[in-house]
């Protein structure tokens, strides 16, 4: 049966359903309008809503999943459950959950509480992901476009866990809780592999195959907390547990689709498969105090370390098809194609966090809260691998070694480590102060230094390609924000609101040794301002009420850095090199012209340009920068209305609209830049109270996406009904 004509059968079911139970009769023979019109007068603690929906998509289904995480022609199962049930004289076990196949969306909790002794918990949670596969679109000579080999994926999420929450008088509150965590699927990557398949007769190739990784994660978590109050003062004492597994895959292609006859042999299409395995164990505890020293004085610290180790392990490897094994002959590999096996190496993270705040009210008006916290944090990690490379072919050549090819050298040893040792300060002061009548004045400081040492050492590795990491760096870092706004509250009908901050970010590298082009110094200068008016005004009776709520936001960011290359000796004069400039206008409009009807709409639009001074460099043979001034400018528009037809019956239904209008096409040089879509979401739902403790939802939404950018492989259209009845008991 065609994916329309299983829709139009479940529009039908719905329908016929609905109208069966709202013209229907009860088990003695009475309407059911009849007994709804009883007076409810009994409280109902349980509930069960079951749901059945479906949809049709037309065009990229992967796209439609991925960004509204539905899935199927047909799902439903349990929306949603909630029972409960005495037990003994005080004592209460409960069930909440939902379960809706084909969305892969399941979750249940089991708690039985007792007063004055404590609980015990468990539960299940999965839910499921979906990622489009798709790659990258190159317009230039009509457009070229690979499909991913898979052009849909998924990741299911989930946890199986129990708590033990212990509560008897007198005694600490303890509470012990284990949970395994897993993640496992597929998803895309933008890690994206290349071709020189683009009509282009200079610089050819782009970066545009999609590529995608395989994801197997576990994470098994053990945790206690004891909480107990010693006067005014509570304090809680924690620890944590954790084992963690990876093995994920990243798969990329290159050159792909190069073969003969289309290029000349033996052609460049491979395929990498690098594999990353870690094994992670960390175990942390913390202590947190809080003093009530009187009503207006209150005083908390807090002291936490951690320690985490790691072993990690992988490959990446060439092949002519992903999870190749190493050695196997790649007629198609490519000079300096690198690669490594037998990768080990340990790493060792330890971390220690306190952090005081006080909170004073020395005054009725006025409020005043500091902080402070501290952090220090190091860092050791060593590595070892075999570090693989390719060098051209030589004769004689043959079907394994043809010309214009390349072969795989002796993999050579290769061992890095690396360490960094932080020391992080960050400062907190706010003030807040009501003493005018109808004002809030505030203001706020945040200040965070941070001093630092990053080494890095490589040894071997030259002869194979691979780039020494040979680095000593002194780091440190200053960030400052400084907040001033106040709220006025004229009248009941009027309030307004207007805030400015100023934020500064400034890093610094001393770099006592290294071998590339590094960053010396970096600072991030931001200016915001915004300003909210909220209005009700009183318009005439028969009108109902409006009110509206209008926002501007102006954001400005200045960047400006300095490089070093090789060393401080060669120290290249400082730059700006980006200023972004950001505008947001906002309005939200409600009015309810009768009691039983409102009117929503909410437009959003938002201007955003980064320029660089890059928009003015044309790398040779190129005539147009292949980096430019960046434009990320959009506008949303949702709007809803909701009527209530009677006593027992609602309508509602909502549109929303999206448009971003910024695909800046300069393919001959380098990728085009920018988004260029829209989007249509519309819906309709009914809801009828068909007995004290039973309603039903009628709901249809249609989905409409064209993306630009994409060259229009990520558009659908789709259609969906869901039906979900509740009936509590």
């Amino acid at each position: 049966m065609s994916a329309s004509r299983r829709f139009l059968v479940l529009v039908c079911a719905e329908t016929f359903a609905a109208t069966a139970v709202l013209a229907g009769e009860t088990g003695d023979g009475k309407s059911t309008t009849a007994a709804t019109t009883e007076e409810q007068t009994e409280e109902y603690k349980n509930w069960i809503e079951l749901g059945i929906g479906g949809l049709i998509i037309n065009g990229d289904a992967a796209q439609f999943k991925q960004e509204h995480r539905m899935s199927g022609d047909v799902f439903g199962g349990i929306q949603d459950l909630h029972f409960e049930q005495a037990v003994g004289k005080d004592g209460l076990f409960s069930i909440d959950g939902h379960a809706i196949w084909d969305n892969n969306d399941y979750d249940v909790k089991l708690e039985l509480s007792k007063p004055k002794v404590g609980y015990i918990k468990a539960g299940f949670t999965e839910f499921r992901s979906w990622y489009d596969g798709n790659g990258g679109f190159f317009p230039h000579n009509g457009g070229t476009f690979f499909p991913p080999p898979f052009p849909e994926m998924h990741i299911d999420r989930g946890e199986v866990w129990v708590e033990l929450g212990l509560r008897l008088p007198d005694w600490p509150e303890i509470t012990i809780r284990y949970s395994h965590e897993f993640r496992d699927g597929q998803k895309d990557s933008t890690i994206w592999g290349d071709t020189n398949l683009t009509g282009l007769a200079v610089n050819p190739t782009r970066k545009i195959i999609p590529s995608f990784r395989n994801i197997d994660e576990t994470r098994d978590i053990v945790a206690l907390d004891a909480l107990k109050t010693f006067g005014n003062t509570d304090v809680n004492l924690g620890m944590r547990y954790e084992h963690s597994t990876i093995d994920d895959s990243l798969n990329m292609e290159r050159g792909a689709g190069q073969l003969p006859p289309t290029v000349p042999p033996p052609g460049a299409q491979r395929f990498i498969t690098q594999r990353d395995v870690n094994n992670l164990d960390l175990f942390s505890g913390h202590a947190i105090t809080e003093t009530r020293f009187s009503d207006s004085l209150w005083f908390t610290a807090g002291y936490s370390y951690t320690t985490l180790g790691s072993d990690i392990g992988g490959s990446r490897i060439i092949g002519t098809h992903f999870d190749a094994n190493f050695g196997e002959p790649v007629p198609t590999l490519r000079p300096f194609d690198h690669g490594f096996i037998n990768l080990a190496g340990t790493s060792q993270v330890d971390e220690h966090i306190f952090n005081a705040n006080v909170l004073w009210m020395p005054l009725k008006d006025l409020t005043i809260l500091t902080a402070f916290r501290y952090t220090h944090d190091d860092r050791e990690s060593d590595s070892t691998f075999l570090a693989t490379d390719s060098t051209p072919n030589v004769p004689p050549f043959t079907p394994s070694n043809p010309q214009g090819g390349a072969h795989p050298i002796t993999p050579e040893p290769v061992a890095a480590s690396a360490s960094t040792d932080y020391n992080r300060f960050g400062e907190r002061l706010e003030l807040r102060y009501t003493g005018i009548a109808n004002w809030l004045f505030y203001a706020e400081g945040d200040w965070e230094e941070e001093f630092g040492n990053r080494l890095e050492h490589q040894e071997g590795g030259e002869e194979a390609g691979f780039e020494l990491l040979n680095l000593n760096e002194d780091t440190s870092f200053l960030g400052q924000k400084y907040i001033v706004g106040a709220n006025w509250y004229p009248m009941l009908r009027l309030n307004l609101s207007a805030q400015y901050y100023h934020k500064i970010a400034s890093y610094s590298n001393d770099i006592n040794s290294a071998i590339h082009q590094r960053l010396v110094d970096e600072d991030w200068n931001t200016d915001d301002v915004n300003v909210r008016i909220t209005c009700r005004p009183k318009i005439p009776t028969y009108l109902g009420t409006l009110a509206f709520v209008t926002r501007y936001d102006f954001v400005r960011t200045e960047i400006d850095s300095k490089l070093a290359v090789f060393s401080d000796a060669d120290i290249l004069n400082e730059e700006e090199s980006g200023v972004i400039t950001k505008h947001v206008i906002t309005e939200a409009i409600t009015w309810s012209p009768l009691a039983r009807f409102y009117l929503q709409a909410n437009v959003s639009y938002i201007l955003n340009q980064t320029d660089t001074p890059a928009n003015n460099i044309d790398l040779v043979p190129n005539t147009n920068p292949t980096v430019t001034n960046f434009r990320n400018d959009y506008w949303t528009v949702t709007s809803g209305a909701g009527y209530i037809i009677d006593d027992k019956t609602d309508f509602y239904t909502d549109y929303s609209f999206y448009c971003a209008n910024d695909h800046f096409k300069n393919a001959a040089v380098a990728m085009p830049y920018g988004m260029g879509a829209t989007e249509h979401t519309a819906s309709a739902s009914i809801t009828r109270q068909l007995t004290k403790n039973m309603r039903l939802l009628l709901k249809y939404s249609y989905f409409n996406y064209r993306d630009v950018t994409s060259g229009g492989h990520n558009n659908y259209e789709a259609h969906s009904i869901y039906s979900g009845l509740q009936y509590r008991f």
